[in-house]
């Protein structure tokens, strides 16, 4: 080979050098930044200002009150333009029906003795749906006594007791109620709330329209949910056991309670009364 050809093959090696140098380092990882060279000056100054704001944001929310959630507006039109353009693929589709809004408790109007004819009027059409005492909790597994007291102190006397049942005609043995109380809910649901078998047994007994079937366990809840922490109240009432043909006088005194078997009481005089307190 001649020099002339060496020459060449010496110029060309070293082209092929500096031509994969550049390659190499592109591949080559580059070290990372430290923390003061990834931030500059204006880096830190930005910083410093969300910093700030985020503290002005947060002192500012603290003195806002509380926002109660609200539930998602449903979008009629839009979900009427989808149900239209499915239907369109398969004349058999049916669009979902949305679920009605949870029932909530806005207003109650309770209905006292004297009442009770305008209640009747009012709900004369009411298919009722009833509501037990099969549940595990405290309104449920508490002494229908205890219960009565506790609605004596919140609503005083019952709507209806033993006395103003109608003895004109022969009743039935689940008429034969300790007491009951009568509501209007939201001004158009009525609610009566009852013993299930007198001072005997537990719990209570919730009945409403039967439109709101599904939703007696959360009707009785926002409405009784806090009995149980009511105070006792003294209070009285006649109860008669249909199964065993006995009349009783029943209620608490202010310190006990009682349940004394009694004769059959002049039911004409109206509610029983308890004693004045000894003084």
């Amino acid at each position: 080979m001649g020099v002339q050809s060496r020459v060449c093959w010496a110029v060309a090696a070293v082209l092929l050098v500096l031509a994969a140098v550049p390659a190499a380092q592109a591949q080559a990882p580059r070290p990372k930044k430290t923390a003061e060279e990834r931030v500059s000056r204006h880096g830190v100054a930005k910083l410093y200002r969300d910093a700030r704001h985020w503290k002005m944001l947060q002192a500012i929310l603290r003195d806002l009150p509380p926002v109660e959630a609200r539930p998602a507006a449903p979008l009629p039109t839009a979900y009427d333009t989808v149900a239209q353009w499915l239907a369109r693929f398969d004349p058999d589709y049916t669009p979902p029906v949305p679920e009605p809004e949870p029932l909530r408790v806005r207003s109650v109007t309770q209905f006292k003795r004297l009442q009770r004819s305008a209640f009747q009027r009012r709900f004369a059409d009411t298919e009722w749906a009833y509501l037990g005492n099969a549940q595990f909790t405290p309104l449920d597994t508490s002494h229908t006594r205890v219960l009565r007291a506790r609605l004596q102190s919140r609503y005083g006397a019952p709507t209806k007791t033993l006395v103003e049942l109608d003895y004109s005609r022969n009743l039935k043995a689940e008429e034969y109620i300790q007491f009951e109380y009568w509501f209007a809910v939201n001004d158009t649901i009525p609610v009566i709330v009852m013993d299930a078998h007198g001072p005997f047994d537990r719990g209570l007994v919730l009945v409403s329209d039967q439109r709101h079937r599904d939703e007696l366990l959360s009707l009785r809840e926002q409405l009784l949910g806090d009995l149980v922490e009511e105070p006792l109240a003294p209070f009285v009432d006649y109860y008669y056991n249909h199964r065993v043909g006995r009349w009783y006088r029943t209620g608490f005194d202010g310190r006990h309670f009682f349940t004394d078997s009694i004769g059959q009481p002049n039911l004409a005089r109206g509610r029983p009364q308890l004693p004045p307190p000894n003084r």
